[in-house]
């Protein structure tokens, strides 16, 4: 059940209209008081309890969807046209589907908590079948005759016996198999075998008992993968992630897997990889070189591998910077630092970290410094958005030349960085090196910057030094919140005259309409508390 706009819903007809397709809509089971004759297409997937009426004129549709509905087998014999049909229901069904077997279009089915699956193997014509969660006494002989089948999922199904071998090989135009969190794997290694004669195969989903894992298996070159391999620490070893690198670095574009004793999961798309737990690097080396997002959680090291020279290394830790435009970090208690290299390679080369557009820093115990790189060959112009908690051993988040490059920042919030002291490193006595840094430059400091929010940073006297208030700062929401040691909004910079500082803070509001305050006793910018459009105190 779906609610739309009055004017979404014509438009929406409007171009249906044009396609020769009858669509009726009504709310939930008025529904099922109307005629469907001229519909091609009924969906009735609300959790509101239903009785489908046995006698309706429906000869032309093709596509039936019903969630817990009473029905009766009969009621699908005046569906010559139906291709794809899905049941599902919240409790265990008895009724007779024998009916479908006269449906000599039936392309896909879809069916949950049917106990009764005797009728499958005459529907010969099914090209893709879904029972995901059944409990089953058997299905092998019902499984092998659907000799047309291309899509298969099994996925959470458990089989009150041994599932035979022999029977999904012989499905040999299957392109598309789901078995994770079947028992199907989990009790031999017959699965693996059969794979292999998939010829057509392309997408793979499976739960695997480590025990059962062949030694030296290569995994056939498929386009996506989805593997779970059941296991504890001192069962696996470390030889299997090596083999599971053999398919890793093939043809695919989507490919996750799971190691369950080692809290291990890699999610991995073409461009994109997630890790928790253990850094697996001798499986996923050779894809770092084309990463463009990485997240990172629960890691136990003190460096990521890929972004530091610290560790092993097969791609160039400067490759790996110059391509990533995401980055998230959460929950690595002994990181010290995120970026670091003294290599760059190549003259021409991107700057590093020039594609970065969101880093996101959370639960990082032990950092003390985010940037470890040659600042001549680092620019951040492309960063938007920046987000750091929790990291209390933080002492700054940029140097005066990392801050010029941030022309497209707009979002900044640091929350819990007890440590932090300044956000833009500066010297005492270094206002006039910043001046010169910024003068030299024809953008402006921060342009971009829009929204700041800053909470428990305890030791963070002042947030903005004052020539980069002056330069082009355009904030519209400030938000401070329980900064004890927080003076100053703009520093006021030594032997600046009273005029100066009050020019410095009325350039700064012109622009900013929202300032929110509280927790910070020793605030004393008393200019922007009563200048800006909403200020609460």
């Amino acid at each position: 059940y779906v609610k739309l706009h009055d004017i979404v819903r014509d438009v929406a007809l409007w171009i249906a209209s044009k396609e020769e397709s009858d669509f009726l809509i009504k709310s939930r089971l008025e529904l099922l008081n109307e005629s469907f004759e001229p519909c091609k297409a009924i969906s009735l997937l609300n959790r509101e309890h239903k009785v489908f009426p046995e006698k309706l004129v429906h000869p032309n549709v093709e596509i039936l969807l019903l969630n817990d509905c009473d029905i009766q087998g009969t009621c699908f014999q005046g569906m010559k046209e139906l291709k794809v049909l899905s049941l599902t229901s919240f409790s265990s069904c008895v009724i007779s589907l024998y009916a479908l077997t006269f449906l000599r279009k039936l392309r896909v089915l879809h069916l949950a908590f049917f106990e009764d699956l005797s009728f499958l193997g005459k529907l010969t014509t099914l090209e893709c079948l879904s029972l995901r969660g059944t409990k089953f006494e058997g299905l092998a002989d019902e499984l092998v005759r659907l000799v047309n089948l291309k899509i298969l999922d099994l996925t959470g199904c458990r089989f009150s016996s041994r599932f035979p071998p022999n029977v999904i090989r012989r499905l040999s135009k299957l392109e598309e198999l789901y078995l994770k969190g079947s028992s199907i794997g989990e009790e031999s290694n017959d699965i693996l075998l059969e794979i292999k004669f998939l010829t057509r195969l392309t997408a793979l989903s499976l739960s695997i008992s480590s025990s059962h894992f062949i030694e030296d298996f290569e995994f056939p070159r498929l386009e996506e993968y989805n593997i779970f391999l059941r296991s504890t620490q001192d069962k696996l070893g470390f030889p299997h992630p090596e083999q599971w690198g053999k398919f890793l670095i093939g043809e695919a574009r989507k490919i996750s897997y799971e190691i369950q004793g080692l809290d291990s999961v890699v999610n991995l798309t073409k461009r994109s990889l997630k890790i928790e737990g253990v850094f697996p690097y001798n499986v996923v080396s050779q894809l770092l070189g084309n990463l463009e997002s990485l997240q990172v959680f629960d890691i136990k090291d003190e460096y990521i591998e890929g972004l530091t020279d610290q560790t092993q290394q097969i791609v160039s830790v400067s490759v790996i910077l110059q391509n990533l435009k995401q980055v998230r970090i959460e929950n690595c208690m002994n990181l010290e630092v995120v970026f670091q290299t003294e290599k760059v390679e190549g003259n021409e080369a991107p700057p590093l970290l020039s594609n970065l557009k969101s880093l996101r820093l959370k639960r990082l115990i032990d950092l003390s410094c985010i940037w470890e790189l040659p600042t001549q060959h680092v620019r951040l112009e492309s960063l938007v958005n920046l987000r750091i908690e929790d990291c209390p051993s933080l002492k700054s988040l940029f140097s005066v030349s990392l801050a010029q490059g941030l022309v497209l920042l707009e979002k900044l919030k640091i929350i819990g960085c007890g440590e932090l002291k300044q956000i833009v490193t500066e010297l005492e006595g270094d206002e006039e090196e910043i001046s010169r840094s910024i003068d030299s430059h024809n953008s402006l400091c921060f342009p971009k910057l829009r929204k700041v929010h800053i909470e428990n940073c305890d030791g963070l006297e002042y947030i903005f030094p004052t020539k980069m208030a002056a330069q082009g700062l355009r904030v519209l929401t400030l938000s401070i919140k329980n900064c004890c040691r927080l003076k100053q909004v703009i520093r006021v910079a030594k032997g600046m005259v009273e005029n100066d500082i009050v020019f410095q803070q009325l350039q700064f509001l012109i622009f900013l309409s929202s300032f929110s305050v509280s927790g910070c006793p020793q605030l004393t910018d008393s200019g922007i508390h009563l200048d800006a459009e909403e200020a609460y105190l």
